[in-house]
């Protein structure tokens, strides 16, 4: 079980969302991350549409780097945490302000470099962080 992602390449690799992919259907969803293929679950009596990455159709990056895949530590003990409470709850992928090292970039949302394609050499940027690097922008 991985966690749920709303977005995703369709088969003419243009991303989309589940509630585009409920009115406008296609036969294969990819990962917009790692590439790897998704199963969409409509959802048409919730509309709450979500795809989710297949185990048996996972790409070697997918595998090691996805945070759709492989959640951080701290995610996962909650997510067990709450399914004493919830069974069926998924995990759910936080969106922070990263610096990844190995390409000396900055990126906002899930811990995975479209760059380095992984997650590997990424950290958090503190709030002071962020502000300084806004300052160096605008200074620029």
């Amino acid at each position: 079980m991985y966690a749920k992602s709303f977005m995703a390449l369709d088969g003419h690799g243009r991303l989309t969302g589940a509630r585009t992919a409920q009115r406008y259907p296609y036969d294969r969803y990819t990962c917009h991350l790692c590439g790897s293929t998704l199963r969409y679950h409509p959802e048409y009596n919730t509309e709450r549409p979500w795809f989710e990455h297949r185990s048996d159709m996972l790409t070697d990056n997918g595998d090691r780097h996805c945070p759709y895949v492989r959640p951080e530590p701290e995610e996962a003990r909650l997510t067990r945490q709450l399914k004493y409470y919830v069974p069926r709850a998924r995990p759910r992928v936080y969106q922070y302000d990263w610096h990844c090292s190995g390409c000396d970039s900055h990126y906002h949302g899930e811990r995975y470099c479209l760059s380095c394609r992984t997650g590997e050499f990424s950290r958090t940027l503190s709030d002071a962080e962020i502000r300084i690097a806004e300052v160096t922008a605008c200074a620029c």
